[in-house]
Formats: structure tokens, C-alpha cells, sequence
């Protein structure tokens, strides 16, 4: 079969998508009123429905019970929708491809830049050139490295500074070149967080991002290696970079994850200084994580290390923990063998120096019992 060109897959795929967002409508001649062609509006729902290639959707949730405490206080103890999202994706033709990913129980107000709803997480689409070169564009996830960044949050318990305050989807496209069984991405996305870019810059800041996802010895050693720069004005660059390790040997999984970069960050919260305002900072996070499938059962121990100096005062804080997890899939049925429990321990101690030396180290402590269900709908 003659394989079609990158320019021909657009012009298909394009001519596809109008075709669904018309619904099949058509003029009548005789009232000059748009009216539905059913045998094509059905042909083509008919199509979307019976065809997983073309369109899947699912529903991605989990709820639990939170209990956060610090020192002797109480900080949260109540029920919580941590996710509710739903996923549409397929392939309209081979080598066209597309994903939206949006959250139900976030706010959706219009970002300023990227003009999507804050709530949509990924609206893209990808399109192939060839066997090893594709193309992404949109709405996606932002290229850092380490494997912490590239779970779902909904898999997340505890989780490093970093992996908290980045932001994870930015719109923009990404160049995905693979060979040798390794992924090479090369992405440009918009940079208009406060903690990158000034103001006055915030409409015309970019950020680009290298990213290698490694596959060697079969799949036992993998790798996450990231860097990127984002620019903060017309002269300056804030620069971070990522690496993950991953060590896959049967059921057992462990990663090592490393974060270190500039930005600006308010931090006064930590530091009991409501009037601190954004600051220079350089964060380091470290992750360490372990896994082992048991089947039914999934034991988890990770800890995290964190810490961020002020670039301007030279002070910094510290901050350490360990989880302690384990997650139960009950069920074998295909409709619900996704479908887990979870509970979850973990202690963190933040310690200060420099002018905050005379803070109070404050230990936390939380709790997380719930649920996780990513089911299938079509």
C-alpha cells in the first residue's frame, strides 16, 4: 500500500473532523434551512462507535479520605475528589492521532495564553512522518524528565516540591524522533508562569525542552533525562535539569529522580511571611521510589528530599519524607480489574537556615485511604 504523505494525513484527518463537527448537515433546496443527512450522520456515528481505533472515552477517578496533620494540629480530615476526568482519543486515519484529557473538578477559567480551559489538562494531536519521526501539537505535557513527572497524578501519594509546583501541561509542539529503541523529544511550549517569566514578557516567553526516554537491556534499565530553558526576559534564561532512573528486574521496580532549576517562587507560607512576595529561588528534589507487583497486592515505599534556597538572602529550607503504601486490585473482570484500593502513611519534617534559623522544624504527618477506578466506557 502507498503510503500517504504527512501533508495528505492533515488534509484527511482535517476533512474528517469537519465532517463530525457539521453533523452530516446539508442544504434543502427548496427551503434553503440546513437539514441532517441521516444515512451519512449515521454511517459516521455508526463508524465512532463500533471503531476503538477512532474513538475511545474514559472516565478516570479517584476519592479519598485525607487526614493531614502538623505537629499537634489538624490540618485537613475529610473526604476528597482527588481526580475526575475524562479522556476522549483515537486514530481518525493511520498515523493521525488525537487526545483530550479534562478535568470535571477543576475551575474552567480561560488561561490567558494558551486560551484552553485550565480544566484541560491535553488537547493534541500527533501525526507520524515515517516510521521514526512524529510530530505533537497542542495542548501536552511538558517534557521535564524523571518518571515521578510522567505518572498520572492520580498515582502520586507523596510527592517531591518540584513534581508539585510545575506545570505540567503547556501548549506548543514537541518533534519525537526514535531510534535504537530511544526516544528523542525536542518540544517548544509557551512560558508565561509567574514563576518563569516577568510580566512585561509573560506574551512572547518560550521555553524549549530536550528530553531522551531510554530503553536499554530490555527494558531493565530505563531512563528520563531531561533539560530545559524558559525564558524570564529578553536577556535571561531559567534552566532546569531532570534525570530518572528506572531499574525494572521482574516484579520489582525501583526509580531515582533528581530535579534542580531557577525560578520565582512566593514562599511565604513555609516561611510565616505573608509579605515575602516572589523571590529567586533554586529548588533540589530527590525521589526515590520502590515497587513490587504481588498480583492482587502492590507494596510502595518511597521517600523525597527537597530543598530551596533563596538566591537573594541566601537562606534556604529543607524538607524530608517517607511514604509507606500499599495498593489492592480486588477484581479480575476486565470492566474493573483498574479498580483499586489504596492506603497510604507518610511523615515529612521541614527544617530551616540562614535568617530563618530561628523557625521552628515543623513535622507533618498524613494518612490516605481511598479508591481509583480508570474504567473504559467505549
Amino acid at each position: 500500500m502507498k503510503k500517504l504523505s504527512i501533508t495528505k494525513k492533515i488534509l484527511i484527518a482535517a476533512n474528517c473532523l469537519f465532517c463530525l463537527s457539521m453533523f452530516g448537515q446539508q442544504t434543502n433546496p427548496s427551503t434553503g434551512d440546513n437539514t441532517v443527512n441521516e444515512p451519512s450522520f449515521k454511517s459516521v456515528l455508526d463508524k465512532l462507535l463500533k471503531d476503538d481505533k477512532m474513538l475511545n472515552i474514559m472516565f478516570d477517578t479517584r476519592v479519598d479520605y485525607q487526614a493531614t496533620f502538623k505537629g499537634s494540629k489538624t490540618d485537613q480530615s475529610s473526604f476528597r475528589g482527588n481526580t475526575v476526568k475524562v479522556w476522549f482519543e483515537g486514530e481518525i486515519i493511520p498515523g493521525f492521532r488525537y487526545r483530550v484529557r479534562h478535568r470535571l473538578n477543576t475551575p474552567q477559567n480561560a488561561l490567558y495564553r494558551d486560551n484552553y480551559s485550565s480544566a484541560t489538562d491535553q488537547a493534541y494531536f500527533e501525526i507520524d512522518a515515517g516510521k521514526n519521526l512524529t510530530f505533537r501539537v497542542g495542548k501536552q505535557a511538558v517534557q521535564f524528565g524523571t518518571f515521578e513527572f510522567d505518572y498520572n497524578a492520580a498515582d502520586v501519594y507523596l510527592y517531591t516540591m518540584t513534581y508539585n509546583d510545575l506545570d505540567a501541561y503547556k501548549t506548543g509542539v514537541n518533534l519525537a524522533y526514535r531510534v535504537a529503541g530511544q526516544t528523542l523529544n525536542f518540544e517548544v511550549v509557551n512560558s508565561d508562569a509567574p514563576q518563569f517569566a516577568t510580566d512585561k514578557y509573560k506574551n512572547k516567553s518560550l521555553a524549549g525542552l530536550f528530553l531522551w526516554e531510554g530503553s536499554l537491556f530490555n527494558n531493565v534499565f530505563r531512563t528520563r533525562y531531561g533539560y530545559g530553558a524558559f525564558q524570564h526576559d529578553a536577556s535571561k534564561y531559567y534552566n532546569w535539569i531532570t534525570i530518572g532512573n528506572q531499574i525494572n528486574l521482574k516484579k520489582f521496580t525501583a526509580e531515582l529522580d533528581w530535579y534542580m532549576g531557577d525560578r520565582d517562587m512566593d514562599y511565604g507560607d513555609v516561611v510565616q511571611n505573608e509579605d515575602l512576595g516572589l523571590r529567586h529561588v533554586r529548588d533540589n528534589s530527590v525521589s526515590v521510589n520502590f515497587k513490587y507487583d504481588l498480583g492482587k497486592i502492590k507494596p510502595l515505599i518511597k521517600g523525597v528530599w527537597n530543598k530551596r534556597r533563596d538566591q537573594i538572602n541566601s537562606s534556604s529550607y529543607i524538607n524530608g519524607g517517607v511514604q509507606a503504601a500499599v495498593e489492592y486490585y480486588p477484581f479480575t473482570d476486565p470492566a474493573i480489574k483498574d479498580l483499586r484500593f489504596h492506603l497510604m502513611y507518610a511523615y515529612n519534617r521541614t527544617n530551616f537556615n540562614g535568617i530563618y534559623n530561628g523557625l521552628d522544624g515543623i513535622n507533618g504527618n498524613q494518612i490516605i485511604a481511598g479508591m481509583r477506578w480508570f474504567l473504559k466506557i467505549k
